[in-house]
């Protein structure tokens, strides 16, 4: 009976140790604008979340700490724009202190994939990799608390990134 269920889209992917939350949107503009605004990080403030807190941008790269219910999180990630319809942000290991290592609750990866509708329509996808809490309620708490905060994070930068994309590029009538 399962099967024919439709998938949550929204429900975390484990992988490995990490695991994924993912949301899309439509925006009319076109694919060069939105692309644009996702590698320009000295921007991004204008449209990230509250969750987002202390963001820093960085040459090549970004840092902020992600505000959850008891619990943050941070991301020192850099940019990578090799692909010609996404944008993705890895963990910058760099940023890591000497001798620490990889730092727990550190999120992996920020993957933004922009699929082109028309020459003014872009349906965008964004997937974030991160490190689940652990230990004896951590489990419960990332099921009740701690992914649902991280989705609504996620759906509030995409549907902000929306508006001032389209408050900026009104769309262009067709003749």
């Amino acid at each position: 009976m399962a099967e024919f269920f439709p998938e949550d889209r929204a429900a975390s992917t484990p992988r490995g140790p990490l695991h994924s939350i993912r949301e899309d949107v439509h925006i009319h503009a076109p694919y060069s604008v939105v692309r644009s605004r996702l590698v320009a990080t000295e921007r991004h403030r204008e449209w990230l979340a509250e969750h987002f807190r202390d963001y820093e941008p960085r040459a090549g790269g970004l840092a902020f700490t992600l505000a959850l219910p008891g619990r943050t999180e941070g991301g020192r990630l850099r940019v990578d724009e090799s692909d010609p319809f996404g944008v993705r942000y890895l963990r910058d290991d760099s940023a890591t202190r000497p001798g620490n290592g990889r730092v727990r609750g550190e999120i992996e990866e920020i993957a933004w994939a922009l699929h082109v509708e028309t020459a003014q329509d872009v349906h965008l996808t964004v997937e974030a990799v991160y490190e689940p809490r652990r230990g004896l309620l951590g489990p419960l708490l990332e099921m009740v608390v701690l992914r649902p905060q991280r989705i609504q994070a996620l759906r509030e930068s995409i549907w902000n990134l929306k508006q001032v994309i389209e408050r900026e590029y009104p769309r262009q009538p067709i003749f």
